[in-house]
């Protein structure tokens, strides 16, 4: 199971205390300062790491005078999410910000901060891939779990390792493609992730080079070395597996469609980090530049609402905006095994308006790495779950051998330790579990609808998306599963 930790770093000199949000303890967690604001408005104001604060007004708009007010109080604007009533600013005091949330308008100040994955919580045994495989490492298993999977024909199942796809094959994606359903490049998913390899066979002329963006802050950092690449590239693989479980060539994995465009928006290092001001920019991005579907999946437990209700609403301000503008939006629902519906102090993404959160499932036993899987649909060990967050589930593998998802690697991989490991060592694929993965394949789903469809109708598509699920565990919505499983043939079959 992965555990991650909120880092704060103190930069004012303030005696610290160490604030958790719920998270199971690690070594080395950096403290942070809350600073007392009796009274007045709703803040959030922990000295921030990077010097920058998120303002959030109490309308869509800034207030006319919002750059005197930031300007005589020593702060600069860093960009005002025009009509989505956010603002990053930087260079504030602890006082500073604390003025300006008093101000008319303002209905937060919330410190930016840094959230991702400790290093040593990478899983350290999904290590297994390869570069070249013998032909009876791809031979059909003695048993057959998905026989009118493997009977088709359709144009993704050629893909070479198509064979340990267990996770299309449970969710019918065959059935779809059979139809002829394979996407459309009028489609937009926008990934807020690592970025992507583009140069990956499966995803070359997929990625839109014109849209996709890295709004890392340290970009030359993150690519100094590969200066022949788009900052955009992914030196991570996370990324690089989401994108081609969604839109795929085909060649070594299939995806869920085959013509879907991709975007890359980079908010996400090489190590899984980013600040939530780059979240928010990144949804603020996608949502202007026609994303039909957007995709992420942070690596972090959520926040203590009580003290951190200036991100929050920073979160659900960017995202009503993005439904505004008529974005899918798929999040995954988290790799912690909580009980969203008895954490209520705990804020996540999922708690998001609008978005739909996807819990994952994963066989409970298999006979090879090509077949022979049980129980597939059975909720992942380490999902999160609960009534009140999930709105469906989808496969994203157990953590045991032959268990997991199969996944493309970067070509530019560099974390060479734990979980995306195979890829810094110059391997094609790689295997992993996650919440990511059935996140994945259901914002692939969303993109099929939406070239059926038709653009900007979010609640329309997250109906289907629901409707059409297989109702697994207890009748109706289902702690694990909410609606159902996704089923991509019933969904597109509601449409005829």
């Amino acid at each position: 199971m992965q555990h991650y930790a909120l880092h704060h770093l103190i930069r004012y000199g303030i005696p610290a205390t160490v604030v958790m949000f719920g998270l199971a303890a690690c070594a080395d967690v950096p403290t942070s300062t809350k600073l007392s604001v009796p009274g007045g408005p709703t803040t959030s104001l922990w000295a921030p790491e990077n010097g920058k604060h998120i303002v959030v007004f109490t309308g869509d708009e800034a207030p006319a005078d919002f750059e005197a007010r930031v300007t005589s109080r020593g702060g600069t604007i860093d960009e005002i999410l025009t009509g989505a009533g956010v603002a990053i600013v930087s260079g504030l005091t602890g006082a500073g910000a604390t003025e300006l949330a008093s101000t008319d308008g303002v209905s937060a100040v919330a410190a930016d901060i840094t959230v991702g994955p400790e290093a040593s919580d990478e899983l350290a045994d999904a290590d297994v891939a390869m570069s070249t495989a013998a032909p009876e490492a791809l031979s059909t298993p003695s048993s057959e779990t998905f026989p009118e999977c493997r009977a088709s024909t359709s144009a993704p199942t050629e893909a070479t390792y198509f064979i340990r796809q267990w996770n299309l094959c449970a969710i019918k994606a065959y059935a779809a493609w059979d139809a002829g359903f394979l996407g459309s490049p009028d489609v937009k998913v926008f990934l807020l992730d690592t970025g992507i390899d583009y140069e990956n066979a499966d995803l070359q002329g997929l990625v839109d080079p014109h849209l996709s963006i890295s709004l890392l802050p340290d970009t030359a950092k993150e690519y100094g070395n590969f200066m022949g690449k788009n900052p955009y590239m992914d030196f991570h693989s996370h990324a690089t597996g989401v994108a081609s479980l969604i839109s795929s060539n085909a060649v070594t994995l299939a995806g869920v469609t085959q013509k879907t465009t991709l975007v890359s928006v980079k908010v996400l290092n090489r190590f899984r980090k980013g600040q939530i001001s780059v979240f928010l920019r990144g949804i603020y991005y996608a949502a202007n530049h026609g994303a039909d579907v957007i995709h992420f999946s942070f690596a972090f437990e959520g926040f203590n609402k009580s003290e951190s209700t200036g991100q929050v609403a920073g979160f659900n301000k960017a995202a009503a905006y993005a439904h505004r503008k008529g974005a899918v939006m798929v999040v995954a629902a988290g790799n912690f095994s909580v009980d969203l519906d008895h954490n209520q102090d705990n804020w996540r993404v999922c708690n998001t308006p609008h978005v739909i959160c996807v819990a994952a499932t994963g066989p409970t036993a298999a006979e090879s790495i090509n077949g022979g899987w049980t129980d597939f649909d059975s909720p992942a060990t380490y999902t999160n779950f609960g009534r009140s967050g999930i709105n469906v589930a989808g496969p994203g593998g157990n953590d045991a051998p032959k268990l997991r998802v199969w996944l493309n690697c970067s070509g530019q991989g560099l974390v060479a330790t734990g979980n995306p490991k195979p890829c810094a060592e110059h391997n094609l694929l790689w295997e992993s579990t996650g919440t990511s993965f059935g996140a994945a394949v259901t914002s692939g789903l969303a993109a099929l609808l939406v070239s059926r469809m038709g653009h900007g109708q979010p609640d329309q598509i997250r109906a289907v998306i629901e409707k059409s699920a297989d109702d697994l565990g207890q009748p109706g919505t289902d702690p694990y599963y909410g609606k159902g499983r996704i089923n991509v043939a019933r969904a597109m079959s509601m449409l005829k």
